[in-house]
């Protein structure tokens, strides 16, 4: 991930990520310009199929660190859904118990 949690929040509706300091307008103008401006060098020098593969892995790449941030800003979020109902931290190894635990 190449942007920090602390920089976004995310969107109430839909899928994506807010600038809420000016680190994150900068990390975004950062992905602009690095996915604009070699999209438009391929197009001026008519070179159309290498400007769709750049456009494609670019977007592709931006769409993932996205992703990754949007999953580690709501990850809290839901930690703290989760818990907030139950009496003490609950176990999340993996398996699913049908009885009690406890033993006895």
């Amino acid at each position: 991930m190449l942007g920090k949690p602390h920089w976004f929040r995310a969107k109430t509706i839909g899928w994506g990520l807010v600038p809420i300091r000016w680190q994150g307008w900068a990390y975004a103008a950062s992905w602009v310009a690095a996915i604009a401006l070699p999209f438009l060098l391929f197009v001026v020098r008519h070179q159309a199929p290498e400007a769709m593969a750049w456009l494609t892995l670019s977007v592709g790449g931006l769409t993932y660190d996205v992703w990754q941030l949007v999953r580690a800003i709501r990850a809290p979020l839901a930690k703290r859904a989760t818990n907030a109902g139950t009496a003490g931290p609950r176990r999340n190894d993996g398996v699913l118990y049908i009885l009690h635990s406890r033993a006895g």
